[in-house]
C-alpha cells in the first residue's frame, strides 16, 4: 500500500456484488480515490481473484448467487487470515453482518450507504491492514515482548471496537418510542465514549437554533437557557458545517474554538444527525471521565450511534404513520358499523372506558392499560362481517341467529391478524366473550385460560349491555344488574374482579349511561337469565 498526496491510503480492492449497479457504483467510487479495483459478480470468481493474486481489502455483499457472502468470507480467511472483508447488508439482514463479523468479517455497511461512508470504513481498514502488515514485519523482525504487547494492545482496541459496533446495532431493537430513544441515544454515547456530559439538541430550520431535547450530566438550569444559533459554539459550527467536530485540550487553547458559554469544557466531540439527507440534530459528548481528550475512534463510535438511531428514528416515523392509518381505518370500520343503527351507537367506547377504570382498580400496567384503550375499542370489530339482517334485527335473536353472532370474535381476529399487534391485545378482541365456567365462546376457555385483560372486558361489555336501551327493553334497575354480577361471580364473571367492580360502582368512578345513551341491539353479551 502507497499513501496519495493527500496522505490517505491507496490499496488493491476486490469488489464482490452481484447486482451490476451496485457493483459498478462500488468500484467506480473507489476508483475515484484512486484504489486500484478488481470486481466479480460472484463468489466462485472472487475467489479465482484472491488466489490470482495479493489484496489489501474485500469488499462482498452477503446476499450472492450459489457461494453465499458468509462461505465466501470462511474461505478468503483461511487463505488468508489477515485480509480484511468488509460486508455489505441491507437494515433487515443486520443479525446476518453481525454473524459475518463473528466468523472473521472486519466490518458491515449496512445499504443505503454514501459515498463518505465508504470511503471512511474503507481508510479505516486499510489503516489496520497497514498496521498488521508492519506488526508482523516487526514480529519478524524483532520478535520481542515489546511488539508482541503492542500488537495485544490493538487487537484489544479491534475488539472494544467491534463490541461497540454490535452494542449498538443491537441496543435499538427494542427501543420504540422516540423520545425515549434520543434519551437512550445519549445515555449509550455517554456509556460508550466514558463522556460525563452528554446532550442531543435538536435543528429548528425556521428559527436557526438548537435546543436540547435529551441530555445527562447537564444541570436543568443550562437545560433551560441553552439556545445555539448556528454558527455559534461547537455544535453550532457542526450545523454549519455539516460534518462530526472533535476538539482536543490543545486545540482548543491554540485556536481558541467557540463554546457555549453555559456549556464550557476544553474537550469536545459534536457530530451531526440526518435523517434523509435532513440535519435533525447534534450529539455533543464533553469531560471524559479521566481527563483525557476524544479519540478518532470515538468520533468513529459516535458517528455510527447517529447512523443508526437516525435508521430507528426514520423507521419509526413510517411505522407509525403505516400504523396510524391502519387504526384510523379500523376505528372508521367500528364508527361505520355503530352508525348503521343507534342501537349500538358509542357501545365501544363505553365499554372502552369502563374497561379502563377497572383495570387501574386492579393494579394493570401501563401497558396493560394501554392494550385495553387500544383493543376496548376494537372490540367488537368483527361485527362488520355479520350480517345487517341480524345485526340490526330489533327483536331477540333465535338459537340459529346467535350462532352466528358468537362467530364476531373470530371474525374480530381474522381483521386485525395483519396488524401484529401484541398477544394481550388479540386475546381481548378474540376472547371477551369467554365465561368462568367454560361456557363462553369461541373457545370455551375456562378460569384462568381466558386472559386476563379479556376478562376485564368481558364485565365491562355485560354491564353496558344491561345497563344501556335495547330495541325491547329499557336499561335494567341497578338493583337487579348487581344481583346479575353477583349471582354469576365464579361462573360467567371472573369472581376475583366483580368485588372491586361493584366497588367501584358503588364509589361512583364507574357509572351507568342508562336511559341517557345511545339504544343497544340485544346482541350484546347476556347473562344466563337473558338468554333462558
Amino acid at each position: 500500500m502507497i499513501y496519495d498526496k493527500t496522505g490517505q491510503l491507496l490499496g488493491r480492492v476486490l469488489v464482490v456484488d452481484d447486482e451490476p449497479l451496485v457493483l459498478e457504483m462500488l468500484s467506480e467510487t473507489l476508483r475515484m480515490r484512486q484504489h486500484h479495483v478488481v470486481s466479480a459478480i460472484d463468489a466462485e470468481t472472487a475467489l479465482q481473484e484472491v488466489e490470482k493474486g495479493a489484496f489489501d481489502l474485500v469488499i462482498s455483499d452477503l446476499h450472492l448467487p450459489g457461494l453465499s457472502g458468509v462461505d465466501l468470507l470462511v474461505r478468503i480467511k483461511s487463505l488468508d487470515p489477515t485480509l480484511p472483508v468488509i460486508v455489505v447488508t441491507g437494515q433487515p439482514a443486520l443479525d446476518k453482518a453481525i454473524d459475518a463479523m463473528k466468523k472473521g468479517a472486519s466490518d458491515f455497511i449496512t445499504k443505503p450507504f454514501s459515498v463518505e461512508q465508504i470511503h471512511h470504513i474503507v481508510q479505516k481498514n486499510l489503516q489496520e491492514r497497514r498496521l498488521i502488515e508492519e506488526n508482523q514485519r516487526l514480529m519478524a523482525e524483532l520478535n520481542n515482548k515489546a511488539v508482541i504487547e503492542q500488537l495485544n494492545r490493538q487487537l484489544h482496541q479491534k475488539i472494544s471496537q467491534l463490541t461497540k459496533l454490535y452494542r449498538i446495532s443491537e441496543a435499538f431493537h427494542s427501543t420504540v418510542e422516540n423520545q425515549s430513544l434520543l434519551q437512550y441515544m445519549v445515555d449509550m454515547a455517554s456509556d460508550l465514549t466514558d463522556a460525563q456530559r452528554v446532550s442531543l439538541l435538536t435543528f429548528d430550520p425556521a428559527r436557526e437554533c438548537l435546543r436540547i431535547r435529551a441530555s445527562k450530566g447537564i444541570s436543568s438550569e443550562i437545560l433551560r437557557k441553552t439556545s445555539l444559533e448556528v454558527g455559534k459554539g461547537v455544535a453550532g459550527q457542526v450545523v454549519q458545517e455539516r460534518r462530526p467536530l472533535r476538539v482536543t485540550s490543545r486545540e482548543h487553547a491554540l485556536s481558541h474554538t467557540p463554546s457555549n458559554a453555559n456549556y464550557a469544557s476544553h474537550s469536545w466531540l459534536s457530530v451531526p444527525l440526518f435523517i434523509g439527507g435532513e440535519l435533525l440534530g447534534v450529539l455533543n459528548m464533553t469531560d471524559k471521565a479521566d481527563g483525557s481528550d476524544f479519540t478518532e475512534e470515538d468520533e468513529y463510535v459516535a458517528m455510527t450511534l447517529a447512523e443508526k438511531a437516525a435508521i430507528k428514528i426514520e423507521n419509526n416515523a413510517l411505522y407509525e404513520g403505516i400504523y396510524s392509518n391502519l387504526l384510523d381505518t379500523l376505528r372508521s370500520l367500528v364508527s361505520t358499523l355503530e352508525a348503521k343503527d343507534a342501537y349500538t351507537r358509542h357501545h365501544s367506547q363505553r365499554v372502552t372506558d369502563i374497561s379502563l377504570k377497572l383495570a387501574r382498580r386492579v393494579g394493570c400496567t401501563e401497558e396493560e392499560c394501554e392494550s385495553v384503550a387500544f383493543a376496548g375499542v376494537l372490540h367488537d370489530i368483527g361485527k362488520v362481517g355479520i350480517n345487517d339482517n341480524i345485526l340490526l334485527k330489533t327483536s331477540r335473536l333465535t338459537d340459529a341467529e346467535y350462532t352466528i353472532i358468537k362467530q364476531h370474535p373470530v371474525i374480530g381476529a381474522r381483521i386485525i391478524e395483519p396488524l401484529g399487534l401484541i398477544q394481550e391485545e388479540r386475546d381481548i378482541i378474540l376472547h371477551h366473550h369467554e365465561r368462568i365456567d367454560g361456557r363462553g365462546y369461541p373457545d370455551g376457555l375456562k378460569g384462568e385460560e381466558i386472559p386476563f385483560l379479556a376478562r376485564i372486558v368481558a364485565i365491562a361489555d355485560s354491564f353496558d349491555a344491561m345497563t344501556s336501551t335495547r330495541a325491547y327493553r329499557k336499561p335494567r334497575p341497578m338493583e337487579e344488574v348487581l344481583e346479575e354480577f353477583e349471582k354469576f361471580s365464579g361462573t360467567q364473571f371472573d369472581s376475583d374482579l366483580v368485588p372491586v367492580f361493584l366497588e367501584a360502582l358503588e364509589e361512583g368512578e364507574i357509572e351507568a349511561y342508562g336511559a341517557d345513551a345511545e339504544p343497544q341491539v340485544g346482541i350484546e353479551p347476556m347473562t344466563e337469565t337473558e338468554r333462558s
